[in-house]
């Protein structure tokens, strides 16, 4: 018996390590497209370092636009590229990145920036606003002096990481410059706190016919907070749900109903315009039991030591006795509940013949079986 204790444990586990990885396989890695540049003025060969993040098995594509050019006058796959602009004027710079997480599944992102090119300064940044990071695309300068709108200190570090106290609408200013000239630009930027959760809570549905399968699903991110985000459901039983916004936060989910109880692992992977963050739960669903005529205890004879007891009558049932060919009632029996019945283990005593006297609230049944 104890052998396939640890058979049955064994064959869990790997169960277990299966959905697990299924899981990790399916949401994979979800890539931060993301680059800085540097060397950015007239006839000069500007640098592009790729600096994307959280990759897996990842693809770059970058892409240069030229304002008036419908193609695109560059294109690579390499991870860092080199270029010079060839006249000056406005640029569009992409970088997309895409995790292949198997050969037909994949996450990307992807990050584009304008770029102007001249001979004399011109301040220009982007704001990373999920990363609190500033991306420096001034042209030809040498030093900088950022002001971040929220009464901190002054940067002059090239590209700055700043974090903001509180999600809000804040003025930055850039001042770039090359020792005789200088430019200054000035934007508006709102910065995202991450507050995201993928807890969630799970109950019954009080107004389900079959209430041992039907349950809501509801996450503690509350609809105000989500509407903007992306809510991705697996339910454990190979049905999943991806929605948009508000509706995804709560749901309704039928499990399949079957005699035994079953556990099914609950997973909830939420996204938001910076954020993700993913939970999981176990919830056993209750057997719904099978239809039973009479009363029935069996097997007998009992080899492998269960003894099972199936009635329609069960909830008039009150009591179980075990009672040896002697007239000895044996004690210290436990017995196990199941949706259409009960069982007892008694692989410990000794073989022969015994009676299973079962007390109903009414009356009283005598089963004879034989424990080999």
């Amino acid at each position: 018996m104890g052998n396939k204790i640890k058979i049955f444990l064994l064959v869990g586990f790997i169960i277990l390590i299966s959905i697990k990885l299924k899981a990790n396989m399916r949401y994979g890695a979800v890539p931060v497209a993301d680059f800085e540049v540097s060397n950015l003025c007239y006839k000069s060969i500007a640098s592009f370092s790729n600096t994307s993040t959280n990759l897996q098995n990842q693809v770059f594509e970058w892409t240069i636009m030229q304002m008036g050019v419908s193609a695109p006058i560059y294109t690579s796959t390499a991870t860092n590229i080199t270029f010079q602009f060839p006249v000056k004027t406005t640029y569009t710079v992409s970088l997309a990145v895409i995790n292949y997480i198997t050969p037909t599944h994949t996450h990307s992102d992807f990050v584009q920036r304008v770029i102007f090119i001249d001979s004399i300064p011109i301040a220009n940044f982007d704001w990373k606003g999920c990363h609190d990071k500033f991306a420096n695309l001034s042209c030809c300068s040498n030093s900088f002096t950022w002001s971040f709108g929220d009464s901190s200190p002054t940067s002059t570090v090239i590209s700055p990481v700043h974090s903001y106290s509180a999600s809000n609408f804040y003025t930055v200013s850039l001042t770039a410059g090359n020792g005789t000239l200088s430019d200054t630009v000035s934007e508006s930027i709102f910065t995202f706190n991450n507050f995201l959760t993928a807890s969630f809570t799970f109950s019954l549905d009080p107004d389900s016919v079959n209430v041992r399968s039907d349950y809501d699903f509801k996450s503690d991110y509350d609809s105000l907070a989500g509407s903007t985000c992306n809510w991705n459901w697996a339910f454990g039983d190979g049905q999943t749900l991806a929605a948009y916004g508000t509706p995804g936060w709560i749901t309704k989910h039928k499990y399949p109903a079957y005699e035994r109880d079953s556990t099914y692992i609950v997973f909830l992977l939420v996204k938001d315009i910076c954020y993700s963050a993913f939970s999981q739960k176990n919830i056993l669903i209750k057997g719904v039991g099978k239809t039973v005529i009479g009363t029935t205890v069996f097997p007998s004879p009992v080899v492998y030591g269960y003894l099972n007891i199936e009635s329609s009558e069960k909830d008039n049932l009150i009591e179980i006795k075990l009672i040896d060919c002697l007239g000895k009632r044996l004690d210290n029996l436990t017995v196990y509940d199941k949706p259409y019945g009960y069982y007892l283990w008694i692989g410990n005593i000794s073989s022969g013949i015994y009676t299973v006297q079962l007390v109903f609230k009414d009356r009283i049944e005598n089963h004879k079986i034989i424990k080999e």
